[in-house]
């Protein structure tokens, strides 16, 4: 499969010029002689953390944002990423995957809440860790997580242990913190034997600044975009994560008896 990394400046708060350059992001994508089969755009991509206005900008899901997306990639490929959900009076940090013809196949609400971005003062922490099923791509079985999540390897295993062979990880994950996102998302793929696709931020916000290297790694290989805003494709051979654990059944060897994932 084809999956396309748009690792993008976020202008926090510009929620309208956000997605602007998001909707022109996917209709360049759409007039590739091969269309990407997911897009997938780092964590928060229409605010940033401009979470004090965090009440301005979070929308029920499936909302208004998500409708305008659909428009755009409508039979054409699968949409993730993640932005501001609101229920009720409590507000999340959400990611989504959107299919190909339009529905919403899945949402995961951020379970790890960054102190130091204030996540914990404005939003609530999701409570489940699920896979989701990709129709449009064989099922191929994926996972979601966001960003400090990352930091959190029980999540994984445990999407892992459900069958998922992709994880994907919208970002903002901030500067001088480049080596321990690569090296995290290197182990997190080398020890549940995944894809690991990890799309970080590029920029400054008020307080600080995003390195992108947005990655996609089986543990094994890894292809790594640089510092700047760009969009670009690669190509995944899914078969590749039934061959490694194949030749190490690490799952098999599991000491169950003496450690388990409740």
């Amino acid at each position: 499969m084809n999956i396309a990394l748009a690792q993008i400046k976020v202008q926090d708060g510009e929620k309208e010029k956000n997605l602007a350059k998001v909707l022109s992001i996917l209709d360049s994508l759409r007039s590739y002689h091969n269309i990407p089969d997911i897009v997938c755009f780092p964590e928060l991509f229409t605010t940033g953390y401009d979470l004090k206005n965090v009440y301005k900008y979070a929308e029920d899901f499936p909302g208004e944002t998500l409708d305008i997306i659909k428009s755009k990639s409508q039979n054409n490929f699968i949409v993730i990423g993640s932005i501001l959900e609101k229920e009720k009076n409590l507000f999340f940090n959400t990611a989504f995957i959107l299919g190909k013809d339009g529905s919403l196949l899945g949402k995961y609400r951020k379970t790890h809440l960054f102190q130091p971005m204030q996540e914990n003062e404005y939003l609530t922490p999701g409570d489940s860790i699920n896979t989701f099923t990709l129709p449009d791509l064989n099922n191929l079985k994926i996972g979601l997580a966001i960003c400090y999540d990352l930091r959190f390897p029980e999540l994984f295993r445990k999407m892992a242990l459900q069958g998922a062979k992709l994880i994907f990880l919208p970002s903002e994950f901030p500067s001088p913190k480049s080596e321990i996102w690569k090296i995290l998302i290197k182990a997190r793929a080398i020890e549940n034997q995944l894809f690991m696709i990890g799309i970080n931020r590029v920029g400054k916000a008020n307080q600080d600044s995003f390195f992108g290297n947005s990655i996609i790694t089986d543990g094994d290989s890894h292809k790594i975009l640089g510092k700047k805003e760009e969009i670009k494709m690669f190509n995944v051979n899914i078969n590749k994560i039934d061959a490694i654990r194949e030749i190490l059944p690490i799952f098999d060897d599991r000491r169950t008896d003496i450690y388990k994932i409740e």
